[in-house]
This record gives C-alpha cells, sequence and structure tokens, in this order.
C-alpha cells in the first residue's frame, strides 16, 4: 500500500469514528438535556456530513483539497460531545489500572505524584501559559495550511495530525479516564497555587473537559507531532521557536495533574510513530 493509499484510508476509518462519536454523543446530549451540547451536536452533524462529501470527492477534485481542513473542523465540533458519551455510557473508568501502572513504572510513586514537590506559584504560571498555548500550536498551522490546502505539505500536515486525532479518540473510547485530579483529587489537590494565568487555566480546562480524555495524552502528542513536523520539514525557525513551548506543554501535562506519565509516554510514542510516516509520505509526494 502506497502513502497515498494510507492517507485515503486514514481519511475514511476517521469519517467512521467521529460518526459513531457523533451518534453516541448526540443520544447521550438529547438524554441529559444539555442544551450546550445538542447545539455542539447539531454544528457537529453539519461539519461531519461536509467531510463525507469531500472524502468521498475524486483525488484530484478541487473539493478534496478541503479534507484535511474539514477534519480539523469536524473534529473540534464533535469532541466536546465526549462529555455526553462519558455521563450517559460510561459505567467505569480506567484510572486506577492508570495509576497502578504509572506507580510501576516510576518507582512505586506516578510521575504527577513525583512533581508534587516541585510547586511553586512561579512555576504554575510559567506551566500553565505553555499548557494554554497548545491550542494555538494547533490552531495557527491548521489555518495556515488551510489557506495553502491546494499544497503536498497541506496535505502531508494534516494527514499526520487526523492520524493523531484518529488513534488517539479510539484511545479515549477504549480506555476511558478522567486524569489525576479528577479521579484522586485526595492525592491531587487542584488547581495548584498559581496566579491569573493558573486560574484562567483553570476556568478553560473546566469548561471543554470531557471526563475521558486522557489516555493517550494528546496535548504531548500532537505538540510534539507539530515540532516534529516543522522540525523535520526543515522549518528550523518555527521548530526553534516551538521547541520551549512544547516542553513546557509537555511537563505541564503532568505538573498540572491532568494526566498520568503513562498517557504522556503513549502520547509521544505515537507522535514518534505518525512523524515516521509523514515523512515517508513527504518522500512519496517528492518523487
Amino acid at each position: 500500500m502506497t502513502m497515498t493509499q494510507l492517507e485515503r484510508w486514514v481519511g475514511y476509518a476517521f469519517v467512521a469514528e467521529l460518526l459513531l462519536i457523533l451518534v453516541l454523543g448526540s443520544i447521550g446530549a438529547w438524554q441529559l438535556g444539555d442544551r450546550t451540547l445538542q447545539v455542539g451536536s447539531v454544528l457537529g452533524g453539519i461539519a461531519w456530513c461536509a467531510l463525507i462529501f469531500v472524502t468521498l470527492a475524486p483525488p484530484a477534485s478541487s473539493r478534496s483539497s478541503w479534507k484535511g481542513t474539514l477534519q480539523f473542523v469536524a473534529c473540534w465540533l464533535i469532541f466536546p460531545l465526549f462529555k455526553a458519551i462519558r455521563d450517559v455510557f460510561i459505567t467505569h473508568t480506567a484510572d486506577a489500572a492508570l495509576l497502578a501502572l504509572d506507580r510501576h513504572l516510576w518507582g512505586g510513586l506516578s510521575l504527577p505524584e513525583h512533581l508534587l514537590g516541585w510547586e511553586r506559584p512561579w512555576l504554575s504560571e510559567l506551566l500553565s501559559g505553555g499548557y494554554f498555548l497548545f491550542y494555538f500550536v494547533v490552531l495557527l498551522p491548521a489555518i495556515a495550511f488551510s489557506v495553502r490546502h491546494r499544497s503536498r505539505e497541506a496535505a502531508t500536515f494534516f494527514f499526520g495530525l487526523t492520524s493523531m486525532y484518529l488513534i488517539g479518540f479510539a484511545g479515549y473510547m477504549l480506555v476511558p479516564a478522567g486524569g489525576p485530579y479528577i479521579a484522586f483529587s485526595e492525592t491531587f489537590p487542584y488547581p495548584v497555587h498559581g496566579g491569573a494565568m493558573t486560574a484562567l487555566l483553570a476556568g478553560v480546562v473546566k469548561a471543554g473537559i470531557t471526563g475521558m480524555d486522557v489516555f493517550p495524552s494528546l496535548h504531548s502528542g500532537i505538540g510534539v507531532y507539530v515540532l516534529g513536523f516543522f522540525a523535520l520539514g526543515g522549518y528550523r525557525r518555527i521548530a526553534l521557536l516551538l521547541a520551549p513551548i512544547i516542553l513546557a506543554l509537555v511537563v505541564a501535562t503532568l505538573y498540572l495533574r491532568y494526566h498520568y506519565g503513562i498517557d504522556v509516554l503513549c502520547g509521544i510514542a505515537l507522535a514518534t510513530v505518525v512523524l515516521t510516516l509523514v515523512q515517508r509520505y513527504r518522500k512519496e509526494g517528492q518523487a
């Protein structure tokens, strides 16, 4: 199978996965009577219909060049429906298993437990800022490559990003978990001590948390993917600018008690595999 064929099958699989999340999430939203999630399900449904329209278009058509952009838009609109799935369909979480595994890996304490002694207001502010910048780390390249949606590099970027979300969302469904600060609040007091940035981030996370979006860590994984995409693609200045942000982001996922160490390791491992495929896709395009 060529990388172009793989990219096409990733697109089909992502459409199917988003449909499953959309259907289950919509049922959950209506059962909960949550007006915000109900509106989200309608918007997500519209985005999904647009996505399948371009996904089934002939590969060389102008319509198909918008596939990456619509994958990203549909993904972000449908993602909040995980909250409805968690509240209606999930009767148990994997938090206890993830914490136990993490403690086994790191000498009796999980990685976020090891970082409990690091807590300082100035560090909380710094790492909260790094975590918050994740949204720009993803959004700005997505917007830039949407403008260049006809280019091979745009197709390459969205192929990798969609692959990250495809596997990451499967992890959310198969290993639903809320994270240390939700499942074990007595061990992981939240929020950490900080200032205005820490409080702002806590509010953003509270508004967007779904309760089943921990394994693997897509914050870490996608951050590493975006950094690797630019570094391996020859965008050295962008990569140098991103490097300290991504480092802060990865540490923040643990320091702020959102993820277990195993989540972060699997997120980074996923990014490494996807970047390998992305480089093959690049070489195939150059050939």
